[in-house]
């Protein structure tokens, strides 16, 4: 009687494959390790996250609609060639344009324009030494020497740009002036003092994005005569992209509001604590929604300066709004460009800052929103392990996967279109591409020592011939 062999299990048969165990344990920490590093450098877009995010808010994200009651008063080409200068325009010609924008009762205006450049004095000085000769002669005591006096006054006065600008600021009903926060060691303008327009905020400087030695602004008499001031500064990543506005600055252990921000707290001081909390989202920059192109109403220097007082196009649409004053001249501007977008003004930016800022639509990735990002990461991987504990095939495993990661994948766009959390997408696909990889080297693995462990069976217990048995002697 020929012997049964002994059944033997084979090799790695077990289908939970307890080998592949600790590497899908340690693609799982990569993953959670990725999200972990993301939320400690302060939120997505982190690894390999920027160009999903320029596609998610330029295509895939909804719009923000667009806003009836802010209005953009552009430094184009066309003003430029009807008003006969070259930039930068002097400064009795801005005084001009706000007197005239004053005239249409709008509610602010904010100026992304830095005033860095006095006027000549030359003429000024000369008309001065001539005033005080008069006097000294006594000539000025005569009635033709008085009468000179009073014609070389006015004429000089109006020949002083920087007093009749001041003059026409301190006569707007709320105008917020542009300054600097310096990046050099070398200032171009007077810093700002304490106490002058854009006092400095009560808020954790030391948790803000954007820091600088020093606050810039314009001539002394421009600044005390405007209603306040805010920085010009965009926040720029290494790629040349602007995701983040930020609404304060850290300079020298105080935090300055934007011209966003400072706009924001002139139209709604009722609002101030809840704005200077919303500012502080994301340490002072969060994310930015991008808006419809289009989104902001332009009108022309040129028209602003040339129309009748009494136009009633230029009054519908300057009265009752916000208006922000910037250049959009070619060559001019500010070469900023936002995802998926060519350069844009930077006056467009501040613009739709303020409205994200009022309207509570701020995109949060720091903080919580990043901390909750790695515990989703973390929940993710784990189904996977779950998922694949009993899985037989590489099909049963990949079917596994697809579950959570869908799930993932629509999990954070939900959040990001609705909530406004922009939580990490990268690192739980890394950890799942990862647990999917070692499993399929194990299983491959697995699979050849089976197939060698089925080989020493056929060489120990050869299959018996086929055919019938041989008859009986």
């Amino acid at each position: 009687m020929t012997p049964t062999p002994v059944e033997q299990p084979l090799s790695g048969s077990n289908p939970r494959l307890p080998r592949s165990a600790p590497w899908r344990a340690l693609g799982a920490l990569v993953g959670v390790g990725l999200a972990c590093v993301t939320a400690a450098t302060g939120g997505a877009p982190g690894f390999l996250e920027r160009g999903l995010y320029d596609t998610a808010v330029s295509r895939l994200l909804p719009r923000v609609p667009p806003t009836a009651d802010l209005v953009l008063v552009e430094v184009d080409d066309r003003a430029l060639a009807a008003l006969g200068e070259r930039w930068p325009l002097s400064r009795a010609t801005w005084a001009r344009a706000f007197r005239a924008m004053a005239a249409q009762r709008p509610a602010a205006v904010a100026v992304d324009v830095v005033f860095d450049q006095p006027g000549p004095r030359e003429a000024l000085e000369l008309g001065e030494d001539v005033l005080q000769a008069l006097q000294e002669s006594g000539l000025a005591a005569q009635p033709a020497g008085a009468a000179l006096v009073a014609e070389l006054e006015t004429r000089l006065h109006a020949q002083d740009g920087d007093a009749r600008l001041a003059e026409a600021l301190s006569e707007g009903d709320g105008v917020i002036l542009g300054a600097a926060a310096l990046t050099g060691d070398v200032p171009v303008m007077a810093p700002l003092e304490d106490g002058a327009p854009g006092t400095p905020l009560s808020l954790p400087v030391e948790t803000l994005r954007l820091q600088a030695p020093s606050v810039a602004g314009s001539i002394a008499p421009l600044r005390m005569a405007a209603r306040g001031s805010g920085t010009l500064n965009m926040l720029v990543d290494g790629d040349g992209v602007i995701r983040r506005y930020p609404y304060a600055v850290n300079v020298g252990g105080r935090a300055w509001p934007s011209l966003a921000l400072a706009t924001a707290l002139h139209l709604l001081p009722e609002r101030s604590v809840s704005l200077i909390g919303a500012a502080t989202t994301d340490r002072g920059a969060p994310l930015m929604p991008l808006p419809r192109p289009g989104w902001l109403p332009h009108v022309s220097l040129a028209d602003v300066l040339h129309a009748d007082p009494e136009s009633v196009g230029l009054d519908l649409a300057l009265r009752g709004k916000t208006v922000f004053v910037g250049v959009t001249a070619t060559g001019l501007h500010g070469q900023i460009t936002l995802p998926g977008q060519v350069a844009v003004p930077g006056v467009e930016i501040h613009a739709f800052a303020l409205d994200n800022l009022r309207s509570g639509r701020l995109l949060r990735s720091s903080g919580i929103v990043a901390w909750a990002g790695v515990l989703e990461t973390a929940a993710v991987l784990l189904a996977f392990l779950l998922l694949s504990r009993r899985a037989r095939s590489p099909g049963a495993v990949l079917r596994a996967a697809l579950l959570p990661g869908v799930v993932h994948v629509a999990l954070v766009g939900w959040l990001a279109a609705d909530l406004g959390w922009v939580m990490p997408l990268v690192p739980a696909c890394v950890g799942l591409v990862l647990m999917l990889v070692v499993d399929s080297v194990t299983r491959g693995e697995e699979l050849g020592r089976q197939r060698s462990a089925l080989r020493r069976l056929f060489v120990r217990y050869p299959r018996p011939p086929s055919g019938p048995p041989p008859a009986s002697a």
